[in-house]
């Protein structure tokens, strides 16, 4: 009968003798209970975390570990078969249909039925089946948008922080109005006798209050009640709020204040920038979706062959990355120093998807994996792989960082140095500017 991956020799299963046989046996057991040793090619690249493809200087491959490696190992081991690890032809990942219908990339090596078994994180989608055949799940992968962190503001905008954008409106409309009103009431109250000459003066009036909302005194002080009590009011008005800029501006002085940040599919649709993936399928999926954000996107997709390919892009704050969740954060352990990283995950996520293994189309070999992947999920091994791969991979691998160290405080005391205090200098020079551009008015006007 016909053996799978038995080899080439004919094996006696019973006799038929006086009508019957001669013992009891299984004239049709389970083909796949004994692969028999039988070499199995297994097609993979390099997808970090789930899958290592470590590589020598002349390029040839040394080690493969993650946590594919780790589950086709084991069942290996458990359906004695022996593994031929392969690669994708000239570093292709997935692949997608072509316009002549055929396919290319791990797909295409399954389409045309040159290896058993393609280990690439595979997520479950009608967009494979015309190419391969898609295994049961063995876990899950959550869908989302790794964005730079945006740089800090600079710290010469601390001195607008403290308050906001209407705050300062009302306090420059204070200022405006306080010097008037100040002028008015000292011209009436001159008229009832008694009033500061100084005070009647438009000018003089408008400084006054000026250097009241710079807790500024003056000698000159207002003589008759009415005037008094609108100057004790605006004394009261201005020290607190003088107490309330001082208080907060120490904090923006010391802190350097995070901008607006991207955080749903609306905002990163209204931003335009790129979105960069990993396979064609993302580009399929965003397409299709329900939500009009998130399927605005797919416009804005662009496909990268390598993760590394699109690093520059994301930490340039010129492009985003949708990934799964397990991938990203290793990205961002990579550029994690002292639990600092320039990259961070999007608040709203796309969505889960399952991650299943891929065979050749009506493969004998789905059924039997099928099962022994579900024990692998139930028994908790996918999680251990997982561990163990990273485990491995933090031994092997150096830690670079993509941003300066110098960012960093180390110590608990922090000096106020001339990054801190830019907004104080640029004043300073701003006055100067003010003051030369007055003094030259002024001459014009008095040369006429």
């Amino acid at each position: 009968m016909n053996q799978l991956y038995y080899g080439p020799r004919t094996r006696r299963i019973n006799t038929w003798y006086h009508h019957r046989f001669t013992r009891q046996v299984e004239l049709f057991p389970d083909k796949l209970a004994n692969f028999q040793g039988a070499v199995l090619k297994v097609s993979t690249f390099n997808y970090e975390p789930c899958n290592f493809v470590r590589l020598a200087e002349n390029g040839t491959v040394v080690l493969r570990y993650g946590m594919d490696i780790e589950i086709i190992t084991a069942m290996a081991r458990v359906l004695n078969f022996t593994v031929q690890l392969m690669a994708t032809p000239n570093g292709e990942t997935w692949g997608e249909k072509l316009a002549n219908g055929s396919w290319y990339g791990l797909s295409g090596q399954l389409h045309r039925n040159e290896v058993d078994i393609g280990l690439a994180c595979y997520y479950t989608s009608n967009y494979w089946l015309d190419a391969v055949s898609l295994s049961a799940p063995y876990t899950t992968e959550l869908m989302c948008i790794m964005i730079r962190v945006e740089p800090p503001l600079p710290h010469w905008q601390a001195l607008a922080f403290p308050f906001s954008q209407w705050t300062w409106l009302a306090v420059v409309g204070g200022l405006v109005v306080s010097g008037p009103v100040l002028y008015l009431l000292a011209l009436a109250s001159h008229q009832c006798g008694g009033e500061i000459k100084n005070l009647q003066d438009l000018s003089f009036a408008w400084y006054y209050a000026f250097g009241l909302h710079f807790c500024e005194a003056h000698r000159s002080l207002p003589r008759n009640p009415c005037t008094q009590v609108f100057v004790q009011f605006l004394w009261l008005y201005t020290l607190i709020l003088t107490t309330s800029y001082s208080a907060s501006l120490k904090a923006f002085l010391l802190v350097k204040k995070q901008p607006a940040t991207i955080n749903t599919f609306k905002e990163l649709y209204e931003s335009q920038l790129e979105v960069a993936g990993p396979g064609e399928l993302l580009e399929d999926e965003l397409a299709k979706s329900s939500d009009p954000y998130a399927q605005g996107l797919a416009k804005y997709f662009k496909y990268y062959e390598t993760i590394e390919d699109m690093y520059p892009m994301v930490l340039q704050g010129k492009s985003v990355y949708l990934g799964n969740k397990r991938t990203i954060d290793y990205i961002m352990d990579k550029f994690t120093i002292r639990g600092v990283s320039p990259l961070r995950v999007m608040k709203e996520t796309y969505g889960s998807y399952s991650v299943v293994q891929a065979f050749q189309r009506h493969s004998p070999l789905k059924r039997k994996f099928d099962v022994y992947l579900g024990m692998i999920q139930d028994s908790g091994l996918v999680r251990k792989f997982v561990i163990d791969s990273l485990q491995l991979d933090a031994t092997l691998r150096e830690n670079k960082t993509a941003f300066d160290e110098s960012e960093l405080r180390t110590d608990g005391v922090v000096a106020l140095n001339l990054d801190n205090m830019q907004g104080l200098f640029i004043m300073t020079v701003f006055g100067w500017l003010c003051g030369l551009l007055s003094f030259m008015l002024e001459k014009t006007v008095l040369s006429r």
